[in-house]
């Protein structure tokens, strides 16, 4: 049966003002009415409201950010004051190209804000007490208000000028992670600009895109004349025509993809910013978009517009999450021209208190460098093996701690050549790197070992006993950004202080590498050097 235009008119008034609500509705559409009592039933009808046809898009929220700690990543947290940023990341343990892409995304945002200031960047620590050994991503800083981020001291930029980079964990299915990247600018506290990225991982094979990579080429297209749909609905106009395409919807569409999240059930969700625009969008008298709004796309909708990755992260979707094999902190990805680097080097071992030393980095995933007598090497194959194992360098000290520049080149030779010998007995991985014992070479000296002379530019002297204080003092506060530290892992007072060591430098803001991660994995092949800068 149809319904009167009075019984429409009867049924939107109640819709409007809810039962009972209207108190001339009953004198406005005629003495015949009286509005329906409370829980009786409703007439039968056929007749249903016009809906919008094609719906592309939902709004939505987006879901709860993941707690990071348990997953097996690597933190990462930058700090420079000199040009105003702070930034704070996690990473796939290993250098895959998922890796590789967050890591560019970081350097891109470091060169700007550079060049803004005029500021060749270098990387820079602080003093002890900085607290900057808490890394990673802080739960829920992409979800804070942005003048939060700024101003908190543990993601913000200091003094308030300069950008903010934070960081959640916002897919977890599978072998696929997802995070979220906010990169906020501020000026004297006051939010200036606001975007975000989201970054995919593969836990089993390390590689990885930003979110635009879940889409095939063209998606953005048809995503811009969904978007803009939705975007009219959520304005109130009542206008069914298609949207006209045009110049700036699509490209604009492309750059929002970067922010692409995979819900639990496989929907696709895209965030508009506040402040949105385009010129479709301004053809339907849309100035902007008051608020930021996100929208999701159903899985089903958008598995035609996806790439071969996309696929692979969408199925990823609702399964148990698989955490990263462990990889040694010694083959991470660093890149010692962005993060402040330092080189804890030990000369004289293997010896009882190796394991102790070894033990301390693990347990902080560092790495170090061991220079060995050869003597040495073959009673303690198996913490020769240990040092290779967990991703350390390994290099040669002489088969037993002789003068080389002071004896015959001949014996010098040999002391280099029986050492590497033992090393590659007991590790199966060859030499590439030497260190002169006292630090004394010569040119012969060079070359005959065939390799490069690693020296070192800070020198706790462990081996004359100072008290614990002092040696820490000597290891925390002397380094700067590149240096090469030496101590000796025979002394017990090295190993008593080992850890407090460690945390000391990653307080103020080291990451702890081995000498090739030092040279950015191309140590040098020949000649002395005697720190990373």
């Amino acid at each position: 049966m149809n319904r009167t235009l009075r019984e429409i008119a009867a049924a939107f008034m109640v819709m409007v003002f809810g039962v009972g609500g209207c108190t001339s509705c009953a004198t406005a559409l005629g003495a015949e009415w009286s509005p329906p009592r409370a829980n009786e039933p409703a007439p039968e009808s056929d007749w249903t409201p016009p809906k919008w046809q094609g719906v592309f898009a939902e709004a939505t929220s987006l879901p709860k950010p993941l707690e990071a700690t348990g997953l097996g990543l690597v933190e990462r947290r930058l700090r420079n004051d000199e040009i105003g940023l702070q930034a704070r990341w996690e990473q796939l343990p290993g250098a895959g190209s998922g890796n590789a892409a967050i890591v560019e995304a970081i350097r891109g945002i470091v060169s700007l804000r550079g060049e803004s200031v005029g500021v060749a960047y270098q990387p820079k620590v602080f003093a002890r007490g900085a607290g900057l050994a808490a890394r990673g991503c802080v739960t829920g800083s992409t979800a804070w208000p942005a003048a939060e981020v700024v101003a908190d001291p543990a993601t913000g930029p200091i003094g308030g000028s300069g950008v903010a980079v934070v960081c959640d964990i916002v897919f977890a299915s599978g072998s696929v992670l997802g995070q979220r990247l906010r990169v906020l600018g501020a000026q004297d506290g006051m939010v200036t600009s606001d975007t975000s990225r989201v970054f995919y991982f593969d836990t089993r094979t390390g590689e990885g895109g930003s979110g635009a990579q879940l889409w095939a080429p063209g998606a953005a297209e048809a995503l811009w004349a969904g978007i803009a749909q939705s975007l009219r609905r959520q304005a109130g106009l009542l206008s069914l025509a298609p949207i006209a395409a045009g110049p700036g919807g699509p490209e604009l569409t492309a750059g929002l993809l970067e922010s692409t999240e995979v819900g639990p059930n496989g929907t696709l969700l895209v965030s508009v910013p506040a402040g949105f625009n385009a010129p479709e969008l301004a053809a339907l008298g849309i100035t902007d978009t008051l608020r930021s709004s996100t929208w999701a796309v159903p899985r089903e909708v958008a598995e035609p517009l996806l790439s071969v990755f996309g696929v692979q992260v969408v199925a990823a979707a609702g399964a148990p999450f698989i955490a990263p094999a462990p990889v040694a902190a010694g083959l991470d990805l660093v890149g010692c021209d962005l993060l402040p680097c330092v080189a804890m080097t030990y000369d004289d071992g293997p010896g009882e208190l190796t394991a102790g030393v070894l033990d301390q980095l693990a347990a902080r995933h560092a790495s170090a460098s061991f220079f060995l007598i050869g003597a040495r090497v073959a009673g303690n194959a198996d913490l020769a093996r240990r040092m290779v194992a967990e991703g350390h360098v390994v290099g040669n000290h002489t088969w037993s701690h002789t003068a080389l520049s002071k004896t015959t080149v001949a014996k010098a030779a040999d002391e280099l050549r029986r050492t590497d010998a033992a090393i590659l007995a007991a590790t199966g991985v060859p030499v590439t790197v030497f260190r002169p014992p006292w630090g004394e070479y010569n040119e012969a000296v060079l070359a005959v070992a065939g390799k490069p002379a690693i020296l070192w530019d800070v020198d706790t002297f462990d081996w004359r006993q100072p008290s614990d204080e002092v040696l820490i003092g000597r290891a925390v506060d002397q380094p700067i950004p590149g240096s090469v530290v030496l101590q000796h892992d025979i002394h017990p007072n090295t190993g008593r202080t080992a850890g407090r060591v460690y945390d000391g430098l990653l307080d103020r803001g080291f990451v702890l590498v081995n000498l090739q991660q030092l040279y950015n994995g191309q140590l040098p092949v020949s000649g002395a050097r005697s720190s990373g800068r």
